[in-house]
């Protein structure tokens, strides 16, 4: 595996390794995204956090919110499923956002990025809301996958503020217990969602945990998946490959 890009910033070090086609940035040895450029499966988490966008028809996401951008893994799979209108990426890390849009492609695909604070930019939002808001926020100078962020009562409600009537809530967790140990998982936090799922993958520990405004279920995803072309042969050649399991 090649290194293309190196770079340091407040003592983490940054790498973009090659194998073939595929990027991969790292953090601190941690992997943070994955690109291929003909490819829309990663195999590993990156795919679950645009899933859940099959639970219905993917042309009904209009707008989205990214909230983590990494180098952008999920950009490719949502404009190839959804096309939407508005792709809002947000990270706080420069280096990312460099990496987005020098390798991963983002700025042709026309991501609207903003190098801040996520809670900044939460707070401060006041446009319309968004079909699909993902939060994938993991602090780049771990050397384990853990969450920058607490998923705590304020953080939750906040980002449940962003999406739209028909929209979903994506969070990622580093691990089941992560989640299982945050104010996310508990009965209060089911307020204002029709259902809530996690799916996993066994590529790695990762907990994606999905609120949902509609009442949705894991056998109209499968079937959703099965009637798009792509996602029906990622299916069969097990490119694409997640459980998942209604939370109660």
């Amino acid at each position: 595996m090649a290194i293309v890009w190196r770079a340091e910033r407040d003592d983490v070090q940054y790498e973009l390794r090659s194998h073939g086609k595929t990027l991969r940035l790292y953090a601190n040895g941690v992997q943070h995204s994955e690109y291929h450029p003909d490819r829309l499966f990663t195999g590993s988490v990156w795919d679950l956090l645009w899933l859940p966008v099959f639970f219905r028809e993917p042309e009904r996401i209009r707008r989205v919110l990214i909230l983590g951008l990494g180098g952008g893994s999920v950009v490719a799979p949502l404009l190839r499923f959804c096309a939407p209108e508005k792709i809002v990426a947000v990270d706080l890390d420069p280096l990312h956002v460099q990496v987005a849009k020098q390798f991963f492609g983002i700025e042709e695909a026309g991501v609207e990025c903003h190098c801040m604070n996520a809670t900044t930019f939460v707070e401060q939002y006041q446009g319309e809301p968004f079909d699909l808001v993902i939060e994938d926020l993991f602090a780049p100078h771990d050397t384990t996958v853990t969450r920058a962020l607490t998923a705590d009562q304020a953080w939750c409600r906040a980002l449940a503020g962003l999406v739209s009537e028909d929209g979903y809530l994506v969070m990622n967790f580093g691990d089941w217990s992560e989640y299982r140990d945050s104010w996310a998982s508990e009965e209060a936090a089911r307020r204002g969602w029709a259902e809530r799922f996690r799916l996993s993958t066994e590529d790695c520990h990762n907990a994606v945990i999905i609120s949902s405004r509609r009442a949705v279920d894991s056998a109209l995803l499968r079937r959703h998946l099965y009637e798009h072309p792509d996602t029906a042969a990622g299916l069969n050649r097990a490119e694409l490959a997640y459980q998942i399991r209604r939370l109660g």
